[in-house]
């Protein structure tokens, strides 16, 4: 029996006051702070933890020598004007024993021993434990590869001076300057980031294996400045993902909590000076691999490092300077102890017992964190977990079944057999406890059919932009010099008038050129037939025709070379002016005729949005569509077109313009085409809403969404895995 049973077992004897408690003499206590801020750290060697204790706390700690009561204990308190009961030392010393503070006393330990039933054999652990630790096992693995003490005493006399107070405000200048640089040219930064996974991934991975090797090496340099002993380091493998560490657990000991923070942000520090650069190399590089190799660097010594370890959600840098702020060690232990304590008392109506470790908004705000912590890990895991379930195939779809199991399954599992039998059930009467885990189980059950039947209350989005309806875009058939343009933009026209003529000499002569030949021909065939030498007569007649042919085709082309309006409208197009005299190439725009009152709305479905969109047709569902600008409008859906294309529908679109669809190079051609095939439907504009809008306008059309919560958030999912 534990310690903490001892006590507990005590207490439901009426006798905890009996107990004679002792503290671990191998534990280390260090002061800090004060007046009012007077605290104690607690640091265990044995399992490299630290505790905080207050000045109250510490008065008990000090008390339990292993002679007096717990009884004793209260009565000297009282006598020290500490306002404590009885209970509360009971609590606070059991909270000890069960952090291996605090011990029964040798004395006492023999007595209880001898008062208790005979000793058994000792059972076997029951086969969830063991299952649960092999599982556990597997997800996580630590494994040293170096001595970090060493590896610090090389470094420091080459990088320790960048800690020094002089370099640090010079470094810090300089990474702010690198943000600067990449802010003010943020459109171009954008577009290479676009480009960022272009190359082989073993490239990305490369880049962060070495900048957090450097990441590591600053948190050794940085404690070793300070006398800090740094323990080993190695490389942690956390769901196949690696992770290197290095063990600096002993800078709690420092009793200066800047130089605490400094060593717990050295490895970020680094990696900002690293980005720093980059962004510089990049600015100033031209366009070639340098400049994409120091954006790729860029982006993980400095956005990446700042959202995982600077990130004080997570248990990596962020987390310790926060912990080291609010002087809090361990703070996410207390923060899930508290979470769990508020848990089991608000919604299964269990007993809990204040831990004694924290006291007033120290304990506020371990909750606070505690509740954001493990939200926002639900969510950093579960993406962990689909993308190793989609990279490692099967075996990772083993790590998945496991990571659910041991984070999720079996903690559920005892925490509702908790709630079952912390209370005796009297008969078939059940109790207060039992009542609400049922009605929660209850609950869970029906949320958990919401989530996988019913359709999600959360609308889908489906890209849109305004465009002229009937637009005509007139374009130069071949290469030509623009001989005259006969209209100017803002122009209203009629249809059949003409609008630009354009000139090629060349097609004139070419043409000229083919006549003679087909007249030549045909004086052959002529002359073949009188001889009687058909058969040449009829290749003569052969090339005439194949010339003929030739000669109707350029013909048409130059009668393109005038540009004639095909309907009634205004000329829209601004740089009409200025192509008088230019030399064009074919398929280049010449003119554009459209009417500002005659506008649609071009809406582009994805594969996956198509049952939603049809649904919604056929229930002539009226849909929103909300336009950048601010502009808002109702209307009905139309069908979708029957076939799928790839084919870049509108520039205002393509993401590298601002739009929302991806798109990639087209290997065929030059022009770039949608990454996923896309559908699409046409929405006519009445006058009045046309002269509302302007064409370009992207926005997104609302429809409801015919998936389940739980198809979309797998949906969403996917693409951050693939």
């Amino acid at each position: 029996m534990s310690d903490a049973e001892q006590v507990q077992a005590s207490a439901a004897n009426n006798d905890p006051g009996e107990l004679v408690f002792e503290i671990d003499t191998s534990l280390e206590f260090s002061k800090r702070g004060s007046g009012q801020q007077t605290h104690y750290v607690v640091h265990d060697p044995r399992l490299g933890s630290y505790f905080r204790l207050g000045v109250a706390e510490y008065h008990v700690v000090t008390l339990l020598d292993g002679q007096r009561t717990l009884r004793e204990v209260f009565e000297q308190l009282f006598r020290d004007g500490v306002a404590w009961s009885l209970q509360d030392v009971v609590l606070f010393v059991k909270e000890l024993s069960k952090h291996r503070i605090s011990r029964i006393a040798a004395s006492q330990r023999e007595s209880l021993s001898d008062d208790a039933e005979p000793p058994q054999p000792s059972s076997p652990k029951p086969f969830w434990q063991r299952l649960v630790r092999v599982a556990s096992s597997t997800l996580s693995q630590r494994i040293p590869l170096a001595d970090g003490q060493r590896v610090a005493n090389r470094l420091t006399p080459l990088f320790g001076f960048l800690f020094s107070s002089r370099a640090t405000i010079l470094a810090t200048l300089f990474i702010c300057s690198g943000i600067a640089v990449v802010w003010n040219a943020s459109d171009s930064f954008t577009d290479e980031i676009r480009r960022v996974f272009d190359q082989p991934i073993w490239v990305f991975a490369a880049i962060w294996f070495l900048l957090k090797l450097v990441h590591e090496c600053g948190h050794a340099v940085c404690a070793r400045n300070h006398g800090v002993r740094v323990g080993p380091m190695g490389v942690m493998f956390f769901l196949f993902a690696p992770l290197a560490y290095v063990d600096v657990t002993d800078a709690w000991k420092l009793a200066r909590r800047r130089d605490r923070v400094q060593i717990a942000l050295a490895g970020v520090y680094l990696e900002l000076i690293i980005g720093a650069a980059a962004a510089w190399v990049w600015w100033l590089s031209p366009i070639g691999p340098v400049k994409h190799f120091a954006a790729q660097v860029f982006l993980v010594a400095g956005p990446a490092t700042l959202l995982v370890n600077a990130n004080p959600l997570l248990r990596l840098d962020g987390y310790y300077v926060l912990s080291d702020l609010l002087e809090i060690p361990n703070l996410r232990q207390h923060a899930r102890e508290r979470l769990v304590r508020l848990v089991e008392t608000q919604i299964f109506a269990l007993p809990t017992q204040r831990s004694g470790s924290l006291r007033g908004w120290r304990d506020d705000f371990a909750l606070f964190h505690g509740v954001c912590s493990v939200l926002f890990q639900i969510v950093w895991m579960s993406g962990l977990i689909v993308a190793v379930g989609k990279w490692a195939k099967g075996l990772g779809a083993v790590l998945a079944v496991i990571a659910i199991l041991v984070w999720c399954i079996i903690p559920g599992i005892r925490w509702m057999h908790k709630a079952w039998t912390f209370h005796p059930q009297q008969g078939w009467v059940l109790n207060v406890s039992q009542r609400r885990l049922l009605v929660f189980c209850a609950f869970a059950a029906l949320m958990v059919k919401y989530v996988t039947i019913h359709s999600s209350p959360f609308a889908r989005r489906v890209p849109v932009v305004v465009r002229f309806q009937n637009e005509q875009i007139a374009r130069a058939p071949v290469d030509a010099f623009v001989k005259t343009v006969l209209v100017e933009c803002g122009q209203r026209v009629k249809k059949g008038r003409l609008l630009a003529v354009l000139s090629q000499p060349d097609l004139v002569v070419q043409q000229q050129r083919l006549i003679d030949q087909q007249d030549l021909e045909d004086s052959k065939a002529i002359q073949f037939r009188r001889r009687g030498e058909l058969a040449m007569a009829a290749a003569s007649s052969e090339n005439s025709a194949s010339l003929g042919r030739r000669i109707a085709e350029l013909s048409e082309q130059l009668a393109g070379l005038r540009i004639v309006a095909k309907r009634d409208g205004i000329v829209s197009s601004p740089v009409t002016e200025q192509l008088l005299g230019r030399w064009v190439h074919a398929g280049d725009e010449i003119v554009r005729v459209s009417d500002p009152q005659e506008k649609e709305l071009l809406a582009v479905v994805s594969e996956s949005d198509v049952e939603s969109y049809r649904n919604a047709v056929e229930e002539n569902a009226v849909a929103t569509v909300r336009l950048r600008g601010g502009i808002s409008l109702d209307t009905v859906l139309r069908p979708l077109k029957p076939s799928a294309s790839q084919a870049l529908p509108h520039p205002a679109l393509a993401a590298t313009s601002g739009g929302p669809l991806p798109i990639e190079p087209d290997p065929d051609g030059s022009e770039p085409r949608l990454v996923q095939p896309q559908l699409q439907t046409t929405v006519a504009l009445d006058a009045f809403r046309s002269l509302k809008v302007r064409s370009g306008q992207v926005g997104r059309l609302t429809i409801p969404d015919s998936r389940s919560l739980a198809s979309r958030v797998w949906e969403s999912l996917n693409p951050m895995v693939r």
